[in-house]
């Protein structure tokens, strides 16, 4: 390598200025980055460092990081003037006559670690600092918070921008789907929004300038850029510089066939299952698979684009070349093109670069050894004409077991739910909530039973603290399993004092009533309570069978209606006393049969009509008609009428009685004898 600055006399003395002080006479130094191999620009100002050192690596989907060596004419330099300050490393560039006094590849990057080594040479103090983009700021946040309803574009944007950073730039010309429901749980922003990246096949790169530095987010290959040496030559020897003087050329056996299933509950009969073959120049690769369960989709639609994201990773990885050289300009996620190689089937393709070890340095400050300058690199490249996707290498955060939640929704609204009785619920860790519908996903609530419109439901209501468990422990998909009680929701029963009584109570609402229904266990004292707040019923489909071994009462406070299709049956072994203080009617369509094992006793306050169509039949003993003083006594003997008999016209409150032939006329067609006690008249 030719440093013009050691190809004049004398140039490999320190280049500085001299000034004395008057009072002290001391010297100052005044050392320059100019036409140096490296150079650093800060905020301290021209010069105030110097670039001594350069090694570190960058690559796509990743954060680069360098360790850099200076040198400083400052006796001391406060770690608060440089740590997270913004620097640029610069790299000269070079063609094959040497270097170029005029162009410089640029690294710019944050300062992350900054520490003194000591005293290096006379009045120079050397340094040593950690340089990194900035989004690794993003690694030193945690959170947890709810994004619903946005795509990755929105939800990045959004990180960022909380974070203070727009130094970003999407390239996506793929179909990104809306997120329903995405949680970032107890986790960086960084390793936030690197899973989904990798999720939905988004890699980045860096592009570098003089003061900044910009992320750039694509999915697909056009989405990269091209290296400033767009051509690069192939040199064996090493010994030119902007040439590769190493390649080796890797395939490797990948996994060729994928297989994906995941369920969705709205079409529980569907298998969502998909399945995708890698495209690689290895006979029988689709016979070894990997099966994954779930595949994290709710749909074929969805899941067909990811299982063909993770085969194109797969196939990525199957063909990449491992080099070496000297080419200042290389870049990950740039792209360049090989020229001059002895096998010309590996000129065939554009190469993409997905990793790049960088290694510089420049003593030249101390030294004019031509071994004190250079620079060059290890790279790791793919053929362009693969699509590049990051791998899964970010984990997912798995919650490790139930949490509590409260169901949440709309103001003034008690019951919020869907058409699969799925609430709103807002977890106490979510600090951006606002305890609305708003606040989550619909989120499914596990019952007792639960079948083809039968089972058990009890719809969480608003306020109420629950049980949430995740499935495969995914925080994106929550599931309520349980409810308890708190301070604020406390059981229906005071305890510990009604400890034995198990009760089921609901709650009006929009209202103070309730329904109820409670066991009472306390030994000798156990008992059922069934509490309707407004209406009950009870339908039974066949028969109903109730036993009472002791007392049954029933009180009604209004009507009591009962409707029997067929026959009523009615047993009291002794007495049934029935008291009805209004009026009693019953009608009867057919026949009434009335049986009595001893005497019946009617009284009647007022009077009493008997209107029968048909014949009235006595049949008894002895029938005794009593009315004021008067009376008729019929035996099996004859018939006592006292005190006298009327015969002809009645007379008010008397009875007509027929004339003594009809009578005796009667008696003849009957066939019995007839005799009449006639009293004597006076």
């Amino acid at each position: 390598m030719n440093d013009p600055l050691c190809a004049e006399p004398n140039r490999c003395q320190l280049r500085f200025s001299m000034s004395i002080s008057p009072a002290k006479q001391w010297v100052t130094l005044m050392y320059s980055q100019k036409s140096r191999l490296l150079a650093i620009d800060t905020p301290l100002g021209e010069d105030a460092f110097l670039l001594t050192r350069i090694e570190g690596e960058e690559a796509m989907s990743s954060l680069f990081s360098f360790e850099i060596e200076l040198y400083s004419e400052r006796a001391s330099v406060k770690a608060a003037d440089i740590v997270g300050q913004n620097v640029t490393l610069k790299i000269m560039q070079t063609d094959e006559e040497g270097l170029k006094t005029d162009a410089y590849t640029f690294i710019n990057a944050h300062v992350r670690r900054f520490r003194e080594e000591g005293q290096q040479l006379q009045n120079l103090r050397s340094y040593r600092a950690d340089v990194v983009p900035w989004l690794w700021f993003l690694t030193q946040t945690s959170d947890s918070k709810i994004f619903q309803n946005k795509d990755i574009r929105q939800i990045a944007s959004e990180v960022f921008a909380d974070n203070g950073f727009n130094d970003f730039e999407f390239r996506l010309f793929g179909q990104h789907p809306v997120r329903e429901y995405c949680v970032q749980y107890q986790e960086s922003d960084f390793t936030f929004l690197s899973r989904l990246f990798e999720e939905e096949g988004i890699y980045y790169f860096f592009k570098h300038e003089a003061n900044k530095h910009t992320m750039i987010l694509s999915d697909h290959d056009i989405g990269t850029n091209v290296c400033e040496e767009g051509k690069v030559s192939y040199r064996s020897s090493g010994l030119s510089e902007d040439a590769i003087f190493a390649w080796s050329h890797q395939h490797e056996f990948r996994t060729g066939r994928l297989v994906h299933r995941d369920y969705d509950f709205t079409k529980p009969a569907d298998r969502l299952q998909t399945f995708d073959k890698a495209m690689m120049d290895v006979p029988g690769v689709e016979r070894f698979e990997q099966f994954t369960y779930p595949g994290r989709y709710q749909s074929k639609l969805l899941g067909e684009p990811l299982i063909r994201l993770r085969t194109e990773h797969n196939e990525a990885l199957h063909d990449q070349v491992f080099g070496k050289s000297h080419c200042r300009s290389f870049r990950s996620g740039h792209k360049f093109e090989l020229v001059r190689h002895d096998d010309a089937a590996q000129e065939l393709d554009t190469y993409l670069l997905v990793s790049v070890q960088h290694r510089a340095e420049d003593y030249s400050y101390t030294s004019c050894d031509e071994e004190s300058r250079g620079y060059e690199n290890e790279f790791v490249c793919m053929p362009a004409s693969r699509v590049y996707r990051p791998p899964l290498k970010t984990g997912w955060p798995k919650m490790l077991g139930p949490q509590h939640a409260k169901v949440v929704g709309p103001e003034g609204e008690e019951i919020y739910t869907d058409e699969y009785g799925r609430v709103k619920i807002q977890f106490p860790w979510d600090r951006y909530g606002q305890n609305n519908e708003n606040s989550s996903c619909w989120v499914r609530v596990s019952h007792q039973w639960a079948g083809r419109n039968w089972g058990s439901i009890y719809i969480p209501r608003i306020g109420q603290e629950v049980i949430v468990d995740f499935y495969d422990g995914n925080p994106d998909r929550p599931i309520i399993t349980g409810r308890v009680y708190n301070a604020e929701q406390m059981p229906p029963n005071s305890l510990p004092a009604n400890k034995p009584r198990s009760t089921i109570r609901s709650k009006t609402h929009k209202g103070k009533g309730f329904n109820e229904f409670s066991f009472e266990d306390e030994a000798g004292n156990e008992f059922i309570y069934i509490h309707a707040q407004k209406n009950m019923e009870v339908q039974v489909q066949n028969s109903h069978h109730k036993r009472v071994e002791y007392d049954d009462t029933a009180t009604i406070g209004n009507n009591s209606y009962l409707a029997v299709a067929q026959d009523r049956i009615e047993k009291v072994d002794q007495n049934q006393h029935t008291t009805i203080i209004g009026n009693l009617t019953e009608k009867i369509d057919g026949n009434q049969g009335v049986t009595l094992g001893g005497s019946q006793h009617i009284k009647v306050g007022g009077d009493m009509t008997y209107k029968v169509s048909g014949e009235i039949v006595l049949d008894a003993s002895k029938i005794t008609l009593v009315s004021g003083g008067a009376s008729i006594v019929i035996t099996s003997g004859g018939i006592n009428i006292a005190p006298s008999i009327n015969v002809g016209s009645a007379s008010p409150g008397t009875a007509a009685i027929p004339s003594i032939p009809e009578i005796l006329e009667v008696a003849a067609g009957a066939g019995s004898p007839f005799v009449s006690h006639c009293p004597k008249t006076t």
